[in-house]
C-alpha cells in the first residue's frame, strides 16, 4: 500500500480523479415528476400532485457512474438496457456526463429497467417501477468478459465496482471471471452486494453491505443468536460478512449511525460518523459511497482514508432531493469552514499511519511521538503537545483505547470515550495525527512508527519512560516537558466530585 505523505483533501481530490474505474451492474433509469400537493383526490383518498417539473438521471450500478464522472474521475459502464426509448434516453444522459458507454449492452427483448418516482417537494408520494430480471446470455457474458479484459490491459490507476442490485447482469459466471481478471492484475474491486449467496463475491477487495443486508447474513451464518448491544452485532455482521464472502475487508454502512470498516488491511477496525447535514433524501447516497471508495481504492489512499471520504461524500448526497451526485468543488467545499489541521482524517488506524510516517522519515521529516489517555483535555496537556509540535515536523498523538484506560484507571474510566478523546485531540492544531492503541504501553507503536523524538510530560527520565531505549538506538531523543502545576485529570475529576 502506498499512501503519499500527509495528503491534504485537496491532494486527494487531485489522485482520484485521475484514476480510472469499470462499473459493472445493473442499471437503471431514475425519472422523477415533482408538484404541489393542495387537496386530496375526489376519487380515492390519495394526494392529487399538480405537476410542475419532470427530469430523469442514472440510476443503480449506473448512479455510480455518475457519481465518479461527476467528481472528475474516468468512468466505463458496463450493464444492460433496452433498445427503447428509455434505453436512448439513458445513452443520453451518459454522453451528457463523459461516461463511457461503450461497453454497454443494447437488448431487443429487455426493457431498459426504470424507477419512476411521484415527489410533493421532499415527499415521495409513490415509485412506479419496470423492470425485467432475467439473467444475462452466454453471449452477453462472454461480451461483458471481453470489456473488463480490455480495461484492466489500460494503463494507470484503476479499480472495478461490481454493483449488484439483483436485476440479472451479476450472475456468478460472470463474477467470477471479473474478480480473477482483476485479483491476477491487483486491481481492487469493490462490490455493492444484493445476493445473499455471497460467493460470488469471493476476492472482493471491499464489500459494502448496508445493515439490513448484513443482518440478512448473519441469520443465515448464525441462526437465532441474541446480542447484548447494537455494537455487538455489528462487530458480528462483519464478521459474518467477511467469513461468507471472502472478501478482503467489509464497509458496513449504518445510516444515520454512521459507517464501519473491518477487515485485514484495516487492523482492529475503524467507525465514522454520518457526515450528513440535512437529510432530505437517502436516494443513491449508497451509491455514492461506492463510488468514492473506488477512486480512493485505485489512487492507493487507503482503505480507511477512503471510507472516511466516502463517508463524507455519502453525507453530502443525503442533503439533496433524488438520486443525486457530487462535485469535487461541493466535496471541497464541506471543508471551507475547517483548518487543515483540524480535518477529519487526521485519525488513523495504526498499519496507515504507520506507511505515511514511514514516507515522512524517507523525506528527511523529524517524527515527534507522544501518548496519554487524555480523558480530560485540560491546559497541561495543551503545554505538553504545543511543546512536543515544537520539536520536529509531524506530531503523532496515540491514546489510550478504553478498555486500555480502565486497566490503568480503574473501573470508573474513562469518562469520555475513545472516538470523543480522538475528536478532541484531532481538533489541536499543533497535532498531525491521532491514533487509538489496546495495549497497556504504546511499547509496539514506537516500534512501528520510529519517532525521531519521544516526548513526555512530567518527572521521567531515559529510563522510565517507555519506548525511550528503542528511540535512541536509532539515533533519536527523549524529550520531558514539565507539567503545569495544579493541572491534572485526576484533581479536575476530585473537585467535579467535591
Amino acid at each position: 500500500m502506498n499512501v503519499n505523505l500527509a495528503m491534504s483533501v485537496g491532494d486527494h481530490v487531485l489522485k482520484m480523479q485521475g484514476t480510472q474505474v469499470f462499473v459493472l451492474g445493473d442499471l437503471i433509469l431514475d425519472t422523477y415528476v415533482s408538484g404541489k400537493v393542495s387537496r386530496i383526490s375526489p376519487e380515492a383518498p390519495v394526494p392529487v400532485v399538480l405537476e410542475q417539473k419532470q427530469w430523469a438521471v442514472l440510476g443503480g450500478a449506473a448512479n455510480v457512474a455518475a457519481n465518479i464522472a461527476a467528481f472528475g474521475g474516468g468512468v466505463v459502464l458496463a450493464g444492460r438496457i433496452g433498445q427503447d426509448i428509455d434505453g436512448d434516453h439513458f445513452v443520453k444522459i451518459c454522453e451528457s456526463l463523459d461516461v463511457d458507454c461503450s461497453a454497454l449492452l443494447r437488448s431487443k427483448s429487455m426493457p431498459t429497467t426504470r424507477k419512476l418516482r411521484v415527489m410533493a417537494g421532499y415527499q415521495q408520494v409513490v415509485r412506479i417501477d419496470s423492470e425485467c430480471t432475467e439473467i444475462l446470455s452466454p453471449a452477453e457474458v462472454a461480451t461483458l468478459e471481453s470489456k473488463v479484459k480490455d480495461f484492466l490491459n489500460r494503463k494507470g490507476p484503476k479499480a472495478i465496482v461490481i454493483s449488484d442490485y439483483g436485476k440479472g447482469v451479476c450472475t456468478a459466471e460472470l463474477l467470477s471471471t471479473v474478480l480473477a481478471q482483476a485479483i491476477k492484475q491487483n486491481v481492487p474491486v469493490i462490490t455493492d452486494p444484493k445476493s445473499l449467496d455471497m460467493k460470488r463475491y469471493s476476492g472482493s477487495t471491499l464489500i459494502k453491505p448496508n445493515l439490513s443486508e448484513g443482518r440478512e447474513v448473519l441469520k443465515i451464518a448464525s441462526p437465532g443468536s441474541v446480542y447484548s448491544s447494537f455494537d455487538s452485532e455489528v462487530s458480528a455482521v462483519c464478521q459474518a460478512v467477511l467469513a461468507k464472502s471472502g472478501a478482503h475487508n467489509v464497509v458496513l454502512s449504518l445510516s444515520e449511525k454512521g459507517v464501519t470498516v473491518r477487515g485485514r488491511d484495516v487492523g482492529a477496525g475503524a467507525h465514522f460518523e454520518t457526515m450528513a447535514l440535512q437529510v432530505a433524501d437517502v436516494s443513491g447516497a449508497g451509491d455514492t459511497m461506492v463510488g468514492f471508495l473506488a477512486m480512493g481504492m485505485a489512487a492507493d489512499i487507503g482503505v480507511a482514508r477512503s471510507v472516511q471520504l466516502a463517508n463524507i461524500a455519502a453525507g453530502i448526497v443525503c442533503g439533496k432531493l433524488g438520486t443525486a451526485t457530487v462535485s469535487a468543488s461541493e466535496f471541497l467545499n464541506t471543508f471551507k469552514h475547517e483548518t487543515e489541521e483540524t480535518k477529519p482524517e487526521k485519525v488513523l488506524p495504526r498499519e496507515e499511519l504507520a506507511e505515511i510516517l514511514s514516507q515522512a522519515r524517507e523525506s528527511g521529516k523529524n517524527v515527534v511521538f507522544t501518548n496519554g489517555c487524555f480523558d480530560l483535555l485540560h491546559a497541561g496537556h495543551v503545554e505538553v503537545l504545543q511543546k512536543a509540535k515544537s520539536f520536529g515536523d509531524i506530531l503523532v498523538v496515540a491514546i489510550n483505547s478504553d478498555s486500555s484506560v480502565k486497566k490503568l484507571k480503574g473501573p470508573a474510566r474513562p469518562l469520555q470515550n475513545e472516538e470523543d478523546r480522538a475528536r478532541i485531540m484531532a481538533a489541536l492544531a499543533c497535532v498531525d495525527y491521532v491514533t487509538i492503541f489496546e495495549e497497556e504501553t504504546p511499547a509496539t507503536l514506537i516500534s512501528s512508527f520510529k519517532p525521531k523524538i519521544l516526548v513526555k510530560g512530567g518527572d521521567y527520565n531515559s529510563e522510565t519512560i517507555v519506548g525511550a531505549k528503542d528511540v535512541v538506538s536509532w539515533g533519536g531523543r527523549v524529550e520531558v516537558v514539565p507539567l503545569v502545576s495544579g493541572r491534572s485529570t485526576t484533581s479536575l475529576v476530585d473537585r467535579a466530585r467535591n
